[in-house]
């Protein structure tokens, strides 16, 4: 892992958590910021409004599931040592989507739960620090412009939100990274990002979190 450089939910929680896991309290997928509307910042990321730049205000939200959380991880090095401290928070949405937004599945796509997701719209944005377990080499990240591909849910407690993202590192934005969000219970979360596409920046190990909020917005 370089030492200079600078991410599975429930049907209901597929609009709770891609909706809960892709939404405001709890959620998986990202918030406005993260929604693709803007691109990854330079690095290191400068912070901006409280909670990272989050809108925990639930006005004029359109029907869907919202979710937020933290990131707190530990991450390995090459010789599989705790070498890394991960700090900091989430968020995603699940909405409906308008024809055209770029976010959105494929036409005629499916979940593994039957339920068409071509008119979906799913949002994911995280932002956290990244420090040597000896308190050295601080710097963050930040990951947006999440595109939804397919959504699976290989048991009942577990559901996979698979896209691409993009993500800050040292150099500038990487784009088009492959990400799967995998939510455990509705409370846990990880992170894949395509070690391939940072450099395995991130070590062997997935990016975990914690869901503490999630929101369905009914019509």
């Amino acid at each position: 892992m370089n030492h200079d450089r600078n991410l599975t939910l429930k049907p209901s929680l597929l609009a709770i958590v891609i909706g809960a896991a892709l939404l405001t309290s709890g959620f998986v997928l990202m918030s406005s910021s993260i929604a693709g509307t803007q691109a990854a910042t330079a690095y290191p990321m400068t912070q901006q409004g409280d909670h990272h730049g989050y809108d925990y205000s639930h006005g004029k939200m359109k029907p869907g599931g919202y979710a937020a959380g933290t990131i707190a991880s530990i991450q390995n090095d090459e010789s599989g040592n705790p070498a890394w401290v991960l700090s900091g928070y989430w968020k995603a949405s699940l909405t409906e989507s308008a024809e055209g937004n770029q976010s959105s599945p494929a036409p005629n796509s499916t979940s593994v739960m039957g339920e068409d997701m071509s008119n979906k719209v799913g949002k994911f944005g995280a932002w956290f620090d990244m420090v040597r377990t000896n308190g050295s080499a601080a710097h963050k990240h930040q990951i947006d412009n999440f595109t939804l591909t397919a959504v699976s849910m290989p048991d009942n407690a577990t559901t996979i939100y698979n896209g691409t993202v993009s993500i800050t590192m040292k150099e500038g934005p990487v784009h088009d990274v492959p990400m799967s969000v995998t939510v455990k219970e509705g409370n846990v979360l990880s992170l894949w990002l395509d070690p391939s596409k940072v450099n395995n920046h991130f070590g062997n190990t997935p990016i975990y979190g914690t869901v503490t909020k999630a929101v369905q917005i009914m019509k």
